[in-house]
């Protein structure tokens, strides 16, 4: 999946991988990774998740890059969030201001990012990303992540897995080796929960699949 494809996704609003509503398992597992009050929070391939104003309403700054300045835009403009815009070396920043301070999106190449821009962040969110990477570039992503996080940062990974005989990506199928094998060398890992089962299929029950695993990880940047 290339850049041009998902740049697209969004121009033609072909965009049944966005939820509106605030995940479930971000509430439930968020508080394990026992942040300090107002830790600010990366969320990488952010979109316009509304996780992110939950985040921010419990008082954790967010940090997110997305590729589509489309889906930067919507999200402070379907919220009514005000907000100020800048070129600021290579990506173009969204700030919210007033009530929404301390909501700052890049739209921007994710692949570009230094360890010093989001230095400040001390946590993580990934709920579609990794998914959303085809193999041949889920190793670069994994890569980039370890790269960027601090040591002792924490996240939360969300990830699904299914047989994909059934169904072609994106989502990828995601499985624990792969996170193992990826981001274990970088991260200590831990399973939070692992479910199996039909019954959280919703869309992609339309694109073949019968069945899926879900799993939640809680990550530690090792030093």
């Amino acid at each position: 999946m290339d850049a041009q494809y998902w740049q697209k996704k969004w121009s033609d609003d072909q965009i049944g991988f966005h939820q509106k509503s605030i995940n479930s398992r971000l509430t439930r597992f968020w508080s394990e990774l026992a942040l300090e009050p107002g830790t600010p929070v990366f969320v990488p391939l952010c979109g316009k998740s509304s996780d992110m104003l939950w985040l921010h309403q419990q008082g954790f700054p967010v940090l997110g890059i997305e590729l589509s300045e489309i889906a930067v835009r919507a999200f402070f403009t379907e919220n009514e969030l005000p907000f100020t815009e800048q070129q600021v070396a290579g990506f173009h920043r969204f700030e919210g201001t007033a009530d929404a301070a301390g909501l700052e999106l890049w739209a921007g190449d994710y692949f570009a990012l230094k360890a010093a821009d989001i230095a400040r962040c001390g946590a993580f969110y990934d709920r579609a990303s990794m998914i959303a990477m085809s193999p041949d570039m889920r190793a670069r992503y994994a890569s980039q992540l370890g790269a960027l996080m601090r040591p002792g940062a924490s996240g939360l990974l969300l990830t699904i897995a299914y047989d994909e005989s059934q169904m072609n990506g994106p989502p990828f199928s995601v499985t624990d080796d792969n996170v193992q094998l990826l981001l274990g060398g970088d991260f200590g890992l831990t399973v939070l929960e692992h479910h199996s089962g039909s019954d959280r299929l919703g869309n992609l029950a339309e694109r073949g699949l019968e069945t899926l695993e879900e799993r939640v990880y809680l990550l530690k940047r090792n030093p």
